[in-house]
């Protein structure tokens, strides 16, 4: 058996080491061959040793420009290492070279989302689905793509059209529920809700909607389907929720406190800090902002901007029974409507706040005490808020109607509060 078989044998048995001595003796006698180049990346990437096998794809091209595969391999390179632009440029090229290959347009359209290039993404999933019309991953991603560009009626379409060739496919339905739901289609959602439980596929979130669909009202929504409903939106959170939903309630509540009370905390709590948005709108105002939320991806999101001095991954009630620090402005912005009853929270912020310390927070309307919405948010009804001020022993200092955010084109009322303990 000559070199390069007892080479290859090795390397399709696994025998790194012994394969990678071979490939470097063929290629010490014949340094300039793309195949010996494109073998030993692909021995290098199957290991996972990313560095060497870029280089030894890079070395193919250089000598193959033509060779598609090493284009395409080094775009999941980049990919994984979070470089999209050097992916997206890599896959294009392997898709100039191979425009038959849907693989190559379905993985182009997940890096042109990943930067944000949501109509690029639409064209190459498009392309994909000219290739490969029944491709489950490329129908239930193109309708991800639709979700996420708030274009629900074709999410609608693609999303029924993987669950007609796949009637259990949980996170097409997962998805439809959601559009359903967004789009009025009660008994549609209805439907599908029951169905998610029955395959126990995000069961929290689809028991939390059926209540709010059929008129129940639970004392808090699930820490799952908050954290679940977050992680989704993280990386395009800002833009969807200040340029599409018209949020601005960080700066509302900086704008209360700014015309009432002293410009300057010595520490702060961000109760469901998310992104960050109300750490920019409150970091000049105070010595040391501390930042909670449920949500990893956020959190994530948060850390980047370098507002907070420290960011904790757990709900309210939590970090106030096991922290002992005592905090002179609490921040909850668009919090309270994923929180029914706040008899809990009310009393521990009291139980944290310094003498003096001010509660800022915003909720949507409800007609009496707290009420689960059809859309799965809660509202509070002032007088509700105003007892447990009263219970508590807050003072409230100010009551502002506000427009919180749109859906579907039209504002969400609610009101922003200002106590002080």
């Amino acid at each position: 058996m000559n070199l390069f078989d007892q080479t290859q044998k090795y390397h399709q048995s696994g025998a790194f080491e012994q394969a990678l001595q071979g490939y470097q003796a063929l290629l010490a006698a014949d340094q300039d061959n793309p195949q010996l180049c494109y073998l030993l990346a692909l021995l290098f990437f199957e290991q996972e040793k990313m560095g060497e096998a870029a280089h030894w794809f890079n070395r193919v091209i250089t000598l193959a420009p033509e060779a598609a595969p090493a284009h395409y391999n080094l775009g999941v390179i980049f990919f994984e290492q979070g470089d999209y632009y050097g992916a997206a440029q890599a896959y294009e090229e392997a898709a100039k070279l191979c425009p038959e290959d849907g693989d190559i347009f379905f993985n182009l359209a997940l890096t042109r989302k990943k930067l944000g290039q949501f109509d690029k993404a639409f064209s190459c999933y498009q392309k994909a689905l000219a290739i490969t019309p029944e491709a489950e991953d490329v129908l239930y991603n193109i309708g991800v793509l639709c979700k996420d560009m708030h274009h629900h009626a074709d999410g609608i379409w693609f999303f029924e059209k993987v669950v007609q060739n796949n009637p259990d496919h949980a996170p097409a339905l997962n998805n439809l529920g959601y559009l359903y739901h967004m789009e009025r289609q009660v008994d549609k959602a209805i439907t599908v809700y029951h169905k998610l439980i029955a395959l126990d596929h995000n069961s929290a979130m689809a028991a939390h909607m059926l209540a709010a669909l059929t008129g129940q009202t639970t004392a808090t929504a699930p820490d799952s389907y908050i954290r679940a409903v977050f992680d989704s939106f993280s990386e395009h959170y800002d833009e969807s929720l200040v340029e599409k939903l018209g949020y601005s309630t960080p700066g509302q509540l900086r704008e209360m406190l700014t015309a009432q009370h002293r410009q300057h905390f010595a520490v702060t709590l961000d109760m469901g800090c998310g992104t960050g948005l109300s750490g920019e709108a409150f970091q000049d105002v105070t010595e040391q902002l501390v930042g909670l939320d449920l949500s990893p991806n956020m959190l994530e999101v948060a850390g980047k901007k370098r507002l907070y001095d420290s960011l904790h991954e757990t709900d309210i009630g939590s970090f106030l029974r096991d922290n002992t620090m005592t905090f002179d402005l609490f921040i909850a912005a668009d919090v309270f409507v994923y929180i029914g009853d706040l008899q809990e929270i009310f009393s521990l912020v009291k139980k944290r706040a310094a003498q003096g310390g001010i509660f800022l927070f915003s909720t949507e309307l409800a007609a009496h005490d707290f009420a689960l919405q059809p859309m799965g948010r809660y509202g509070h009804a002032e007088a509700y808020i105003r007892g447990l001020a009263q219970q508590c022993g807050f003072v409230v200092d100010k009551v502002q109607a506000a427009n919180i955010r749109k859906e579907k084109e039209e504002w969400i009322s609610g009101n922003l509060y200002m106590l002080r303990a």
